[in-house]
């Protein structure tokens, strides 16, 4: 019980994100009632203690400072992936090339979830699955552009996380 209390004070703001949707979920839940937060307050407790024993401690911190460069970056590159699949399927004369892409990263845990998740809405890729021999990706364009691509999400990816230190 010790370590678990000491895991929620030294992350404050998972704590706070997870009381606040579990209030706001029983209020849902309840449509408002007041005299369901009887029930309702130590319900969400429980449910905040069981979900930080469940969850694995995360060893990466979000720059906070990096995340509008990288939401602007995110917005950007996912435009110009709309206007360019919309001008492959409009004009048959451009190139649309199927292939598999394997890329090795340096990446894992919460960075390289959030890598694989963010490739699926770049231009033309699609993270397929992460094996010990690298991610395997399905591109519409060539390798060389598409692997170019991707060290660029990936600069940008690390550069929104550091790795905590641990006393």
């Amino acid at each position: 019980m010790v370590t678990l209390y000491k895991q929620m004070v030294a992350q404050p703001i998972a704590l706070i994100w997870r009381v606040s949707l579990g209030v706001l979920l029983w209020w849902i839940l309840t449509e408002g009632s007041p005299s369901s937060w009887l029930i309702g307050i130590p319900t969400v407790l429980v449910a905040v203690l069981v979900s930080f024993k469940l969850t694995p401690e995360n060893p990466y911190q979000m720059r906070l400072a990096a995340l509008p460069r990288f939401i602007g970056f995110f917005i950007a590159t996912s435009l110009i992936a709309g206007i360019d699949i919309a001008k492959r399927t409009l004009n048959r004369r451009l190139p649309l090339g199927s292939q598999w892409v394997i890329y090795h990263t340096a990446l894992d845990g919460l960075p390289k979830w959030l890598f694989m998740c963010t490739l699926s809405l770049m231009p033309g890729t699609l993270s397929v699955s992460s094996e010990a021999y690298g991610l395997l990706i399905h591109s519409l364009d060539d390798k060389d552009k598409t692997t170019a691509e991707l060290n660029k999400l990936e600069q940008k990816i690390n550069a929104l996380f550091t790795q905590r230190s641990h006393p």
